[in-house]
């Protein structure tokens, strides 16, 4: 059952790369409005926002990719308990007969 724990791994390390590549578009895209936008002069906050604006896209596909990432985590924890469970089921039992 290694194999199925190894696939986890690999799914969690996919998914983990892929929140910090959503995450630094994430960043950047606040970094860039911020150089279009200074604080003092943001004509309209709400808009940037909306549904179907380039900022909202970004952030949803860094939400998409967090929740992703924990439950990869999850599974693979779950894999990992049951892979325990098995190898506890499986060990040898000692049996004492007393004369």
């Amino acid at each position: 059952m290694q194999s199925e724990l190894a696939t986890r791994r690999r799914a969690l390390g996919l998914t983990y790369r892929r929140y910090i590549e959503a995450d630094l578009a994430w960043h950047t895209a606040l970094d860039e409005m911020r150089v279009w936008f200074p604080p003092t002069e943001r004509p309209n906050r709400a808009a940037m926002g909306n549904p179907g604006s380039e900022m909202r896209r970004i952030y949803e596909a860094r939400a998409r990719a967090l929740i992703q990432f924990e439950a990869a985590r999850q599974k693979l924890e779950t894999a990992r308990r049951r892979l325990e469970s098995r190898a506890l089921q499986r060990a040898p039992r000692l049996v004492v007969i007393a004369r």
